[in-house]
């Protein structure tokens, strides 16, 4: 299957040798799986329609592969050639012809030949789950497209919610029911409720969202129920992102957190068309209309006990046999127009009053103003960088250490997600503040400069902390600042990071130490990290 296919993998769907002796054609065939094909890029997928060639059988394999440069080094050609910068790219690509129902015309889909037959919403949840772990890029690749509040509304609400389910699966922790989450909201509010002004900040007001991330949601949150499928799944793709440590530990708490801010916008939405002045006949007066306060409104958690009664299990099972039809799309919001290349959102946003559910009392327009403030410009999502401290990502490999991980998750509500303690890891071997390394930190923490990075707490059971890096790495001496001096390349996506450094920055001492293995997926950052030496 295409979709399985390796990093650097040539596929040859069908090859055919004509040769007077079947010994020839053998050996035409051998020849061609041992050539070193030219490579596509480092994350580009091709695909090349046909290729032929006339030669004798020393010059075909030659000849293959300079036709197949040929093609490498042109534009795409639809009818001959398409090629994705990404699979991220390639797969929100495929959404969106299956979406439109076009997949089965084009010839570079014939890999993915068997979901055709199958419903929109069955096709697609299928290949998302066969990719989870790159779903966030795949979701920023629609957004650039303009598609992915149409993919999203054509996923029906079981099949969304098993997406879900699968994706916390792969997260570490049980998706909860609405009927739990509407639980743990009823009993934050009742504590934000008791909770005075000169009270300590809680873990949801450290961080805000990166920019960018609610241009992508808003205008699908905006038109769904917070006890849908689909809405559920974004609320883990979001948490995901925000604060993945926290997620895998308070999975309930902090998806109730974040129901209760974009429900404000729901009902912020509601208050604004109700605002707008209709026309009034001249027989008519216009009374004074009464306000309604915000314990009039509708509780968030009324709807999700509703949803609740309705679902009855906690995390449903899609049933093959009774596939429900696609709903209708909702009216929709433009998505905010971006292009490929994006500038850092400038104005100044406050740390706190992100996710709190301290001010859960006042008006829902005031909630929505300051909770997720829209920003000036979606942030940059696939870029890289030159750094000079890429040996900080090999703490990744300490932090992953089943005792770091217990402590991580001991603490997370001081530190609820893993980029603050790697940050703060890295202050203790004299990080460097001024590499790029560390602005991408803090964008990952949704802050717009690295100074505000002060403002995150201390790193948590320092000694003990000290006392294990003494313990895992004091014998072989890389416990030095030196450890994080590192020049390289870091390219990154919502889904992936990558750090490229030349086969000379090999150290004995830290792969002895473990530190520069692939850390792959890691649940409590919410991303694969690889290193690649060239």
């Amino acid at each position: 299957m295409m979709t399985k296919l390796a990093a650097d993998t040539v596929a040859i769907h069908r090859l055919t040798v004509r040769a007077g002796q079947r010994r020839t054609a053998d050996g035409v065939r051998d020849s061609l799986q041992a050539v070193d094909w030219p490579h596509a890029g480092s994350d580009s997928w091709v695909f090349i329609r046909r290729l032929q060639v006339s030669a004798t059988a020393r010059q075909l394999p030659r000849q293959l592969l300079e036709q197949t440069r040929q093609y490498l080094n042109t534009s795409n050609h639809p009818e001959q050639v398409m090629r994705f910068a990404s699979l991220a790219e390639l797969l929100a690509a495929l959404l969106t012809d299956l979406l439109r129902g076009r997949a089965g015309f084009n010839w570079y889909w014939r890999r993915w030949a068997h979901w055709f037959e199958l419903p929109v919403s069955r096709a697609i949840s299928g290949i998302v789950s066969e990719h989870l772990a790159l779903l966030p890029s795949v979701c920023a690749r629609l957004a650039q497209r303009g598609k992915l509040v149409a993919v999203c509304l054509s996923l029906t609400d079981s099949d969304a919610r098993q997406l879900a389910v699968e994706l916390a699966g792969l997260s570490g922790f049980r998706l909860p029911s609405v009927l739990e989450i509407a639980e743990v909201l009823g009993s934050e509010i009742d504590n934000a409720d008791r909770q005075s002004p000169s009270d300590d900040q809680t873990w949801t007001e450290q961080l805000t969202p990166r920019p960018g991330l609610l241009v992508h949601w808003r205008p699908l949150l905006q038109e769904l129920d917070v006890a849908d499928g689909r809405y559920q799944l974004v609320l883990v793709l979001i948490a995901q992102d925000l604060v993945p440590l926290l997620l895998q530990q308070q999975p309930a708490r902090v998806l109730a957190v974040l129901s209760a801010r974009f429900a404000s916008m729901q009902y912020a939405k509601k208050a604004r068309v109700s605002d707008e002045p209709k026309p009034v006949s001249a027989n008519e007066t216009i009374q004074p209309r009464q306000e309604k306060t915000p314990s009039q409104a509708q509780p968030i958690s009324q709807a999700h006990q509703a949803r609740a009664q309705i679902d009855g299990e906690a995390n449903p099972k899609v049933d093959a046999d009774a596939e429900r039809q696609i709903p209708a799309p909702l009216p929709l919001k433009p998505l905010a127009e971006h292009g490929g290349n994006y500038i850092r959102q400038s104005r100044q946003t406050p740390m706190a009053a992100s996710l709190s559910l301290a001010d859960s009392s006042r008006p829902a327009t005031a909630l929505a103003q300051d909770s997720f403030p829209e920003p000036a410009s979606a942030g940059l999502e696939f870029a890289d960088f030159h750094t000079r401290q890429g040996g900080l990502l090999y703490l990744l490999n300490m932090l992953n250490r089943s005792e770091m991980r217990c402590l991580m998750r001991e603490y997370a509500e001081t530190l609820p997600s893993g980029w603050a303690w790697l940050y703060r890891l890295g202050q203790e071997l004299q990080l460097h503040e001024d590499d790029a390394l560390v602005d991408f930190i803090a964008q990952q923490l949704g802050l717009d400069d690295r100074a505000e990075l002060a403002r995150l707490p201390p790193l948590p059971a320092r000694e003990q902390v000290w006392g294990l890096a003494q313990r895992w790495y004091g014998k072989t001496g890389v416990w030095q600042p030196e450890l994080l001096a590192l020049t390289g390349q870091i390219q990154y996506s919502p889904s992936h990071i990558d750090l490229y450094a030349p086969m000379s920055a090999i150290r004995l001492p830290v792969r002895l130490a473990g530190l520069d293995i692939n850390p792959g997926w890691l649940p409590w950052l919410g991303r694969v990290v690889s290193f690649h030496y060239d």
